[in-house]
């Protein structure tokens, strides 16, 4: 009797008991997020950043300077070369000291027109002034004369285009006249000079000085190639008070 009564207190013996809520595993000591902790994780202190390493800052600083390079060299190379003038030839459109910049684009899709300004290479029929007509080589060969390793021996000259191939150039007493047409030339220095009527050879050029008194030019050692020319001068950049398009 005892027993029943006891069983009747407590309730069926079906109930169901609650289910203590599972319990959340800690994580290992030796992992967070399944990565290994380091011994000074372990020990409750925080890893420090990594900082670069000085030779990563050196490889760095390397790939900047090789880039620069390259640059500098395909700029020079196939774009734009600088120059300071060294005589008054071309006074008082470039004077002695001037820096001017060529480009060498126009070039490539035109040939020299009169009234350009350009530095070819001199003397111009020494076979070293001349550009290669290799389509192939050529860009070797401007890379070449960047490192001053082709075209040794010639001297960079500046000079105004006056007659191109085919036409006749004619001089009476320092006027130019070219196919029977006397030019305008506002930005020379007058002189006196006669040459008789002369014809521009195929693939030629007739330059001449703006300063016509103190110029060598095509009126005492020919014509100059068009093979020989470096670029068309389009800026001078220094001195400042110099600064400017040149004059045509």
């Amino acid at each position: 009797m005892t027993d029943d009564s006891t069983r009747e207190e407590q309730g069926p013996a079906d109930t169901e008991q609650p289910t203590p809520p599972e319990q959340e595993t800690p994580p290992s000591p030796e992992s967070v997020h399944g990565e290994p902790q380091s011994r000074r994780q372990r020990n409750g202190h925080e890893p420090r950043e990594g900082k670069p390493g000085v030779w990563r800052g050196v490889r760095e600083a390397l790939i900047i300077v090789l880039i620069a390079a390259v640059v500098a060299v395909f700029v020079q190379s196939f774009l734009i070369k600088t120059f300071i003038i060294p005589t008054s030839s071309m006074s008082p459109t470039l004077q002695i000291g001037d820096r001017i910049m060529a480009e060498r684009v126009t070039y490539y899709f035109r040939k020299p027109r009169r009234g350009d300004i350009v530095v070819f290479r001199y003397p111009p029929t020494d076979p070293k002034a001349l550009n290669t007509s290799n389509i192939l080589y050529w860009p070797f060969e401007r890379m070449a004369e960047t490192f001053h390793l082709a075209h040794g021996g010639t001297t960079p000259y500046v000079k105004r285009v006056i007659a191109t191939e085919g036409e006749t150039i004619e001089i009476k007493e320092g006027q130019v006249i070219v196919d029977g047409k006397k030019l305008d030339e506002d930005y020379k220095v007058q002189d006196s000079y006669n040459m008789p009527p002369t014809k521009v050879p195929s693939g030629e050029l007739f330059v001449m000085g703006d300063n016509r008194p103190n110029s060598r030019d095509s009126r005492y050692w020919g014509t100059a190639p068009v093979r020989s020319v470096i670029g068309r001068v389009f800026l001078i950049w220094w001195p400042l008070r110099h600064f400017g398009v040149p004059a045509k």
